[in-house]
Parts: structure tokens; sequence; C-alpha cells
């Protein structure tokens, strides 16, 4: 990505932090309605965490991550393409009835302000991430925030783009779906990552245990899927 494109996406992230920027709808249905269909077809399912979904076509589960990712992450599918590496991480979190309340009572421009802060909140001199989109959709069991960003690297002069869909669940859970890719083939892996992140399907329906979390922690693991990029033997993007 050159300097102009970027410069561009900056000044869309000044419109989507000033501005009413985000779009949201309300539904008077499940979260997960649309990903129903799926339920019998999806090819990975993880017990534990209770979820289903269908990977990208001919996505790998990626392993031999450094401990930093692969602790956070339940599950990393990678396009098995080093040249030009994407990779779709699935992390889990657990929330308390407190953050629910807080998402109900502000509005989505205040989730998503608060949201690019947690995903900007490390920029440095090495790295620097902006959000420039985002939005916000309320169902009957919980609350689905999608956002873009990008992060520039100023060691290898690169920058990587990522697109995080957050479901913030009634039940307690939040799980966040994150891909990382590199500008060039971003068109095409996103379209790859939406489709699959419309079969994502949680079957979990019991509450679990509240845990002492804070609004202000809202996202986990933002950054861990681009610091794949820099893990040894996976530097293929530039």
């Amino acid at each position: 990505m050159n300097k102009t494109i970027l410069v561009i996406i900056m000044i869309s992230a000044v419109a989507f932090l000033s501005t009413d920027f985000a779009y949201a709808t309300n539904h008077n249905t499940s979260i997960f309605s649309g990903a129903q269909r799926y339920a019998d077809s999806n090819s990975y399912k993880n017990a534990n965490y209770s979820f289903s979904i269908q990977p990208p076509l001919n996505w790998i589960v990626l392993g031999n991550l450094p401990p930093s990712v692969a602790n956070n992450a339940i599950v990393i599918f990678s396009n098995n393409d080093k040249s030009q590496l994407a990779t779709f991480g699935i992390y889990h979190r657990y929330i308390t009835p407190n953050v629910m309340e807080a998402l109900d009572n502000h509005t989505d421009n205040d989730i998503l302000a608060t949201i690019a802060q947690e995903m900007t909140a490390g920029n440095n001199n090495e790295s620097q991430t902006i959000v420039y989109n985002g939005l916000v959709d309320r169902y009957n069991d919980g609350v689905r925030v999608a956002v873009s960003s990008a992060t520039r690297y100023a060691a290898d002069n690169s920058t990587t783009l990522s697109e995080n869909i957050i479901y913030f669940l009634n039940n307690g859970n939040q799980y966040t779906l994150d891909l990382t890719s590199n500008s060039t083939t971003i068109d095409k892996n996103s379209q790859l990552f939406e489709d699959s992140a419309n079969t994502f399907l949680s079957t979990l329906a019991n509450p679990v245990p509240e845990f002492p979390v804070v609004l202000a922690v809202l996202v986990i693991g933002m950054f861990s899927i681009i610091f794949v990029f820099k893990a040894k033997g996976l530097s293929g993007i530039k």
C-alpha cells in the first residue's frame, strides 16, 4: 500500500471518529438466525467453545504459531500462501452483564470509538494502527460489531489490513473473528472472510460465570493476528 492510499484511509478514519459514520440496524431476531441453515454443513466445530463455522475453501488450520498468538486464539485459519499470506483467527472471552448494559445504553459511535481506542492504544514508533470503518447491528440476543483497520510497520514500510467482527452475546460470551491480509488481496480475502463469518454459529445457550471485566477492554487479541505477519517464517507480505 503506498502513502497516498494510507493518507486516504487516515482521512476516512478522522471522518469515522468525528461524524455519524456508524450505521446501525436493529434486528428483531437472533444474531445467528442467518447462520442456522449452516448448522449441519459447517466443517469446523469446536465443542469446548460451542461454535461452528465454514472456513474459506482450501484454507487450513495454522499450526506452529508463536505462543503469544496461539495461547489467545481458539483457532487460526490461513490461505497457506506465504507470498500473500492471509489469516483468519477466532477468539473468545467472557463478559459481564455490565458490558451488555453499556452497549445498550451507549450510541453506536460511542461503541465504535471505544473499540478504535483499544485497537490504537498500542501505537508507537514501530507500528501505527488506524480504524477507518465500522458498523453496529443490534439483535435480540446480542450486538454484532464490524470494524476495519490498517496497520503500518516502520521497519519494512509494510501495511496490513484487518477486518474484525465482534459478537457481544447476552449470555456472557464474546467472540471475535479477525481477518488480516495485505492490501493487494484484501478485496478477495475480505469477501471470503465475510462469507465465512455468515456461517458462524454459537450454540452455547446457558449463561457463563461473571468475570471482572471493565467496559474499556472490549477487544481481545486484535493485534495478535497482525503480528503473525512478523513472526519467524511468516514474513512473506511486503
